[in-house]
């Protein structure tokens, strides 16, 4: 049966039936020349032979040393280095599905993550070392701990990954490696990635084999990048997020070079883009605030720079439009729209309307598709009402690992996923994001978004940040509350941003709860507000 205000994106694409580490192996085979990497501190650089030679020898000594096979999986504890990459492509080439852990993760978070992974290996960093070293005493299965950089070694047990690609071993000629071959690419697990856990403890989403295949070929598609041939993309985005994992593996498909940093370092930033002469930059909205309102950027030459994506929380119009005032409006900046659970992006603004619809994160990715239902009735909505936006389509998730309930909750009986996100889409199809169904604040019956009076607030010339929670009341349910960081030497009171607010919104999303001010608006790696840290706070105080 045909269902009412349905949304196709363009015709899906004809993917491969073929493993996602044979697909990559393919691609470093065809490119052995390109620079695929350069670490932005140190000037490390990872060339395609490089990565193709080490991880195949990596995967060939899993496979003798580990007896690594399809259905084992890999975890991998670090930030961002040259080695990260060959340690996904070699777990990749054994069949293995690859579990990347936030590395800023403490004891607990650590530990539920292996929990749902149940990795036989765990790659780290000498960062990571010593706090994995500690989790895993406690496991239940003997976890393998693999050290990528040179440094101090935590355990006899663990091993540096240099020591076991070297050596004087005879090595398989790796332009003749074959990847292991997965029957089923589009039933089983390529990756397992942790949900961002805003609203609690982290799910494991497993995508497929075809889903990441599916968003690497939607990446190298115009709609998500121009054709930059020769170019260089600056990542400061973590390899462990689904949104720098996807770009890493688009930059490796497509023979670009991708300058990257391990952690934001805003001089280091700059200089990067000036040095290295970059082209394009994948970002998040914490980031493109600080383009927005440093003014270190006027320092530097960033004429280089064609286009910036910005994913992963929503961008408000005032920080866009900010920055290309900034680059003197010679820049092309996109919006995209995603989830972990939809294999990271399922729409993007095209280069040739960005400018146009400014608020809005674009159109479809090929074989995908939208409806916008009424959280209340689940009837599908037509242009330019706001509901719940689901997706169906090649970028959905297999399920959560060992989570049979919370996938049935996500995902309906007719493959819908229901993202839990309030939205709508226009005349002309383009998606626009208003707030989270669980974000709302309910005050005397009328449901509020956050987003809308957080980006008020963003315009007030004396806010650098702030966030919108709502505190419980008896009588009207709950009061819309402003976390605010005001700029250094502003003399901005709370009384003042009250009235500011009253002024451009109706009475219900008047801030009766007051203003707080605050250092800093709490925010995970990808930028979306830590709500549930606020709200706690805000228990604190009363």
């Amino acid at each position: 049966m045909t269902e009412d205000y349905v949304l196709n994106g363009p015709p899906g694409f004809n993917l491969p039936n073929i493993s996602l580490g044979q697909f990559i192996l393919d691609k470093l085979v065809k490119n052995p020349l390109s620079i695929v990497q350069v670490n932005a501190k140190t000037g490390e650089i990872l060339t395609s032979h490089d990565l193709l030679k080490k991880s195949v020898r990596l995967a060939v000594s899993l496979d003798e040393r580990y007896h690594c096979k399809p259905g084992d999986t890999i975890a991998i504890s670090s930030e961002n280095n040259c080695d990260f990459f060959i340690a996904v492509c070699a777990g990749l080439f054994r069949g293995a599905c690859i579990a990347p852990i936030n590395s800023s993760y403490l004891k607990d978070e650590i530990h539920h993550c292996l929990n749902i992974s149940k990795p036989k290996i765990i790659f780290v960093s000498q960062k990571t070392s010593k706090l994995i070293h500690d989790v895993i005493k406690n496991s239940s299965w003997n976890i393998e701990i693999i050290q990528f950089e040179l440094g101090t070694i935590e355990s006899n047990e663990s091993i540096m990954m240099n020591d076991i690609i070297g050596g004087s071993k005879i090595w398989p000629d790796e332009f003749f490696y074959r990847a292991e071959i997965i029957d089923n690419p589009c039933d089983i697990e390529a990756v397992i990635l942790c949900s961002s856990g805003t609203t609690g403890l982290p799910k494991g989403v497993m995508l497929s084999h075809k889903n990441m295949l599916a968003i690497i070929y939607a990446m190298e598609s115009p709609q998500f990048f121009r054709d930059l041939k020769n170019g260089t993309v600056l990542l400061t985005i973590p390899f462990f997020h689904g949104y720098g994992l996807a770009t890493m593996l688009s930059i490796i498909s497509r023979g670009l070079t991708v300058v990257f940093m391990s952690s934001f370092d805003p001089q280091l930033f700059c200089q990067t883009i000036q040095k290295y002469r970059i082209n394009s930059i994948p970002l998040v909205p914490p980031i493109m605030s600080f383009l927005a309102k440093h003014p270190m950027i006027s320092q530097f030459d960033f004429s280089s720079v064609k286009e910036i994506t910005c994913g992963a929380a929503s961008l408000s119009r005032e920080i866009l439009i900010a920055v290309k005032k900034r680059f003197n409006n010679n820049i092309v900046i996109r919006q995209g729209y995603g989830m972990t659970e939809l294999s990271v992006a399922v729409s993007i603004t095209p280069p040739d309307s960005a400018e146009f619809k400014p608020d809005s994160v674009g159109l479809l990715t090929p074989g995908t598709q939208c409806k916008v239902i009424d959280p209340s009735t689940s009837v599908s909505l037509g242009p330019n009402k706001i509901g719940e936006l689901c997706f169906k389509g090649d970028h959905v998730m297999i399920g959560y690992k060992d989570n049979y309930q919370a996938t049935n909750d996500t995902i309906d009986e007719n493959k819908w996923l229901h993202t839990g996100d309030l939205g709508y889409y226009d005349n002309e199809k383009y998606l626009y994001i208003v707030g989270r169904i669980k974000e709302l604040i309910k005050y005397n019956g009328f449901q509020i978004s956050p987003a809308e009076i957080e980006n008020y607030l963003l315009k007030h010339s004396s806010v650098i940040d702030a966030a919108v929670v709502g505190k419980n009341d008896e009588t009207c349910g709950q009061l819309p509350v402003a976390f605010v960081v005001k700029k250094h030497n502003s003399t901005v009171t709370p009384d003042e941003l009250r009235a500011y607010i009253d002024e451009r919104v109706s009475s219900p999303k008047r801030l009766r709860g007051g203003v707080v001010f605050v250092n800093e608006i709490p925010k995970n790696p990808s930028g979306k507000i830590l709500r549930k840290k606020l709200e706690k706070l805000l228990q604190s105080k009363l």
